[in-house]
């Protein structure tokens, strides 16, 4: 059965190297969603900032010519990180890494860049473009961003603010959004999937930045968790305390039939280490304030993911039901 290790992507490794990081570094930003940063000319703030790209599905975008998807992900992979703090953005960079320069496609890229950033009060700084023959296949291009804003010192999202019998929200996700394509990719190829399902799964990613600004401008969320790579597993432990464990009910998810063929096809807990699985971004908050996040998120389909408990398990995440 094919999975994501065999399709060319090794989570355990990108995560043996995170905890080598952590150690020889010494630094607590890493494995965080965003960095943060203090400085004397902000005392009552933090500098934060992000970076990342979204993967090898830039290659189907290229091939069916979406500059404006590429541009959106590029945006959701780094200001739904930010986001995760509470953090306001204020500047974007890119950073495009090509084997044949296209000036027209590229140009669309960076002008659907600069035109999405500006519905969330961010500009387009700057970027850089360099052309690697030895390194980029043949026209192709990867593509990776960074971005920078701050957040008030006292308003800062943090895993500390989380208490046993808060719960756990979840948003729905748009597909696929932008992990795990090379797996997607994998099954294409392989004929798995049809190319209208292929098609389908190239959907843009939600920005959730539009929702989580309102929800910490009204003290009403402890904590965020992007569901990238790793999942929900992965994603959800890196915001739960030591002494606490989210318990997750993996029923409450609204069924979206590409995960539903996936689980068949991969199996089930290779897919729920490898996708979203339909939950694009969780939203951690006090019992009383469920019902006020889940009206202001009406627009993803908001549902209760889980609910945070005691950790008597030893762990910091546990499922209702066996993946």
């Amino acid at each position: 059965m094919l999975n994501y290790e065999k399709s060319g992507v090794n989570i355990e490794k990108a995560n043996k190297l995170t905890n080598i990081l952590k150690t020889t570094l010494e630094n607590k930003n890493i494995g965080s969603f965003a960095g943060i940063y203090e400085h004397p000319s902000m005392p009552d703030r933090y500098f934060a900032a992000a970076t990342d790209g979204i993967g090898s599905k830039i290659i189907p975008l290229i091939d069916y010519n979406k500059p404006e998807i590429i541009a959106n992900d590029l945006i959701a992979m780094n200001l739904n990180d930010l986001a995760c703090i509470g953090a306001t953005p204020m500047f974007f960079l890119d950073y495009i890494a090509t084997s044949n320069l296209d000036v027209e496609f590229t140009a669309k890229v960076i002008e659907h860049l600069q035109n999405k950033l500006k519905k969330y009060n961010t500009i387009l700084l700057g970027g850089e473009t360099s052309e690697l023959k030895d390194l980029i296949k043949s026209n192709y291009f990867d593509m990776a961003g960074f971005i920078a804003g701050f957040v008030e010192k006292d308003k800062i999202l943090k895993k500390e603010n989380v208490k046993n019998e808060d719960i756990i929200i979840g948003l729905a996700s748009n597909g696929i959004h932008s992990n795990g394509f090379t797996l997607i990719r994998k099954l294409f190829e392989q004929k798995y999937l049809t190319e209208e399902e292929f098609k389908d799964t190239l959907k843009p990613t939600h920005i959730y930045f539009d929702k989580t600004e309102i929800l910490c401008y009204k003290k009403l969320i402890k904590i965020c968790a992007n569901i990238t790579g790793g999942g929900i597993k992965d994603n959800i432990t890196r915001v739960i305390p030591d002494n606490l464990c989210a318990e997750i009910d993996l029923g409450k998810i609204p069924i979206q039939p590409i995960f539903e063929k996936l689980k068949t096809l991969i199996g089930e807990e290779e897919a729920y280490n490898t996708f979203n699985m339909g939950v694009g971004f969780c939203i951690i908050t006090s019992p009383q304030n469920a019902e006020k996040v889940k009206d202001i998120c009406k627009k993803y389909n908001p549902f209760e993911l889980g609910v945070i408990k005691k950790n008597d398990k030893n762990c910091n995440i546990c499922f209702r039901q066996r993946i």
